[in-house]
């Protein structure tokens, strides 16, 4: 009611002070309570204006659309910020556009997604009290977790260069869950400890979280996060976890989850290849759609499928001279930016080489290319060879001094895969469930059975002693029912390994020994 007599009085002095030929006054008004409850308006920090195509004849010199000369303000702390500025009477008539503005000092501005308007007219414009961005915000229903998480890293444990993972100068810690407003308010010590010295390897840490305005429902919604392990130059990827994020759903306000353990996705860096690796890349381009049309590629007019990778055994781009710069295309083969598989068999083609000693060891990324008639020239337009992958989706392996030879198996266009998961029962079982791996122990091949009661997101892996991921059994979504995975160990040399069933709500780890 204040904010309301204080603008009917600046309308009533406006009509009788200013005679023909004098100012036109023009009034602003944004409601910012919203935003300030979403987090985007700091109330001290921040500060909203309004920009547009008025600002030259209202006076500002530097031009239209930008600065913050037209400044508006709260005078009596109701979130409703106003500004009231004169236009020559001469411009009346005038249609204007413009549109408020959110300044926050060292961060980028936030501007309103429409544009708005009015004409300018005697004795003066009001212009009505609106949301910013007519944004009405959404009702949150918040639940509070306390997640208590388990990590295993005795298979890194002194792995790296310098003992690295060393308990006494390396951390573990659990970063996110406060990502992308999923979460709010993160409570606890993120740094994870040991508190076991009969279980070295083991860490754990407990923190609680609220879900936030990306989650507004609370219960069923989720919030993601991942490992992290520092000081960053003695792990690959600057220590943090390779693949996914994790994510938590979240569950009744006041929940305590204890998440199963988990073998963290981290790498200590190892140094160089002390010895020569097989390395056989296959790819199968069963179903291959072109990134720049989506269309179907035709497998039996298919003339080259190409790698190329962030190691020079794979091919690799470079800009430095006196090499001449890439042009994406079939003849970068002859500077060594690509390389070309060979067809094999059905619609597989496969890359082999010998990784040699001396290259770095760590996370090798790479990705496919695929030439027929036409393809260079989609859309009317030059195209990329690298036309199986949107940017940065890359697919990868993991290069350790551990192994032998390694070999990959791909899916044009599909970071994962191929699958070798059957269905085998039409019930659903009461409970998640993964199963001892049989015959165990087994060579090469053993058969891996898990049940799922709800329709869900499934992750089936398989890991070495050193937390290096072998191969991946599945990934995707699956409806209920009990499944059966095979896998074939056929390249691998005997040992123990591990094999995870990660699903949205829950986390599962078994051990498996190989002999041969």
């Amino acid at each position: 009611m204040k904010k309301l007599l204080i603008l009917a009085l600046i309308i009533l002095v406006s009509a009788f002070s200013f005679p023909q030929g004098g100012n036109i006054n023009v009034t602003f008004q944004v409601d910012m309570s919203v935003q300030i409850i979403e987090g985007n308006f700091v109330i001290g920090t921040c500060s909203a204006v309004v920009r547009g195509d008025f600002q030259m004849d209202a006076g500002d010199t530097l031009g239209n659309w930008q600065g913050n000369l037209f400044q508006l303000t709260d005078v009596d702390g109701d979130s409703i910020y106003t500004g009231i500025f004169s236009f020559a009477q001469n411009f009346s008539g005038t249609t204007y556009s413009f549109a408020y503005v959110i300044v926050n000092p060292g961060l980028s501005d936030i501007w309103e997604g429409q544009s708005r308007h009015f004409t300018l007219s005697p004795p003066s414009v009001v212009n009505p009290i609106v949301l910013f961005n007519d944004d009405w915000g959404t009702i949150i229903t918040e639940v509070t977790n306390t997640l208590n998480f388990t990590a295993d890293i005795s298979s890194i444990l002194g792995v790296g260069i310098n003992n690295a993972f060393d308990p006494f100068q390396d951390s573990l810690l659990v970063m996110g869950l406060d990502w992308d407003n999923l979460g709010k308010n993160v409570v606890g010590n993120r740094r994870m400890e040991n508190n076991d010295p009969f279980n070295p390897g083991i860490y754990t840490t407990t923190l609680t979280v609220t879900n936030g305005s990306a989650a507004p429902n609370g219960i069923g919604d989720s919030t993601k996060w991942k490992f992290l392990a520092l000081p960053e130059n003695r792990f690959t990827n600057s220590g943090w976890e390779y693949g996914a994020d994790r994510w938590h759903i979240y569950q009744p306000d006041g929940a305590n989850i204890s998440l199963p353990v988990i073998v963290p996705r981290i790498i200590p860096y190892v140094g160089l290849l002390d010895h020569t690796v097989d390395l056989t890349i296959n790819v199968d381009m069963t179903g291959a759609h072109n990134i720049y049309n989506g269309e179907p590629i035709p497998i039996n007019s298919i003339e080259n499928v190409i790698i190329t990778g962030s190691a020079q055994f794979l091919g690799m781009y470079s800009f430095l001279p006196p090499v001449p710069p890439p042009c994406y295309c079939i003849d970068d083969t002859t500077q060594g930016y690509i390389k070309v598989l060979t067809h094999s068999n059905g619609n597989i083609w496969t890359f082999n080489t010998t990784i040699q000693v001396g290259e770095p060891c760590g996370v090798i990324e790479y990705q496919f290319g695929v030439t027929y008639p036409g393809y260079d020239t989609i859309n009317g337009v030059n195209a990329s060879i690298l036309n199986e992958l949107d940017y940065p989706d890359k697919h990868d392996l993991i290069l350790l001094n551990s192994a032998t030879s390694i070999i990959r198996n791909n899916n044009f266009g599909d970071l994962f895969g191929p699958y070798n998961v059957e269905k085998i029962e039409n019930s659903i079982p009461v409970n998640y469930t993964l199963e001892q791996n049989y015959p165990n122990p087994f060579n090469p091949v053993t058969k891996i059975r898990y049940g799922i009661p709800e329709q869900t997101n499934v992750r089936l892996t398989v890991y070495n002693l050193l937390g290096e991921e072998i191969e991946i059994l599945f990934t995707g979504e699956q409806r209920a029912g009990v499944y059966e995975a095979t896998f074939d160990a056929n390249n691998l040399s005997s040992g123990i390994y591990f094999y995870t069933l990660q699903t949205d709500k829950y986390k599962f780890t078994r051990k498996m020994m190989l002999l041969k």
